[in-house]
């Protein structure tokens, strides 16, 4: 599937501000050029951008605005070209013994908390529940997957970036970012190295997904001789070709789009916009 993306985020400051610092991770996580066509990143008022590889090997874009300014606007323009990773089928049969058995330094991180996600003995117990002594990692994952779909309330607006899943745990409710992050919790729990991922789903003119056409969170679990493999617990469904996967870390923090600090007064009106659809240009 060949999809365009624009993105645009705006802030408009309550006063003029200045020494504004930011990264951007807008970039799809590819260095195919067969797979991503075009990629552009804007930024007003006009600043130098730089750019870097973090730890988890995302895109990273960065840029300073030191005059004053009362409002910044940031776009990115992306064509791309998605594949499923399910194109042969799912990776199940694949035993938690071989989990066990894995040392991995890289996957560490992946298994333990972090700034959004806690592995607790409560937690650890509420995955058991849900896993019910099925013997195969990836079809475990799907059980969680399918857990959180059914069990939590789909609710905008009720949440926000910095929302521990703790939170969320116990109110059974949020978006996409907050089940991603649930979902990890409870995979890792059970020795499922799991991460966050951030990007775009593409929403077919027949297809009603929650979080599609603007800016999405989904999880990928790792299997043993297959990899990183994604599952979408806020649609309940497999990270298919409609996902474009943009940046990925042990949760949000890792993986925010945009993240920065400035010096003035604090608090600023956002919009966020974003075009997503079929390119067949």
């Amino acid at each position: 599937m060949r999809l365009r993306v624009f993105h645009r985020t705006q802030y408009l400051y309550l006063a003029p501000v200045k020494d504004n610092h930011n990264e951007l991770r807008l970039r799809p996580a590819t260095s195919d050029k067969e797979r991503l066509e075009f990629f552009l990143i804007s930024v007003t008022p006009s600043s130098r951008l730089r750019h870097y590889r973090d730890s988890w090997l995302n895109y990273v874009h960065y840029f300073d605005v030191n005059e004053p300014h009362s409002e910044l606007k940031i776009e990115s323009t992306i064509i791309i070209n998605t594949s499923s990773e399910y194109k042969d089928n799912k990776p199940q049969d694949t035993r938690f013994e071989l989990l066990e058995k894995m040392e991995d330094d890289v996957l560490r991180p992946y298994l333990e908390s972090s700034r959004y996600i806690d592995v607790t003995p409560e937690v650890w117990r509420h995955a058991l529940d849900v896993r019910d002594d099925h013997p195969f990692v990836f079809e475990t994952a799907e059980a969680i997957m399918h857990h959180i779909y059914k069990t939590w309330t789909y609710a905008p607006n009720t949440t926000s970036a910095s929302t521990h899943m703790r939170e969320v745990l116990a109110t059974k409710r949020g978006v996409c970012q907050d089940f991603a992050h649930v979902m990890i919790g409870l995979c890792r729990a059970l020795g499922i190295p799991a991460r966050y991922v951030s990007g775009y789903l593409y929403n077919g003119p027949d297809a009603h997904l929650r979080g599609a056409q603007a800016s999405h969170a989904w999880c990928e679990v790792f299997i043993p001789g297959h990899g990183w493999c994604g599952l979408d617990p806020t649609n309940d469904t497999l990270a298919d070709e409609r996902y474009i996967k943009i940046a990925s870390g042990r949760d949000y923090n890792d993986a925010a789009p945009i993240s920065g600090s400035f010096d003035g007064p604090p608090g600023a009106t956002t919009s966020l916009h974003v075009d997503l659809e079929v390119s067949l240009a």
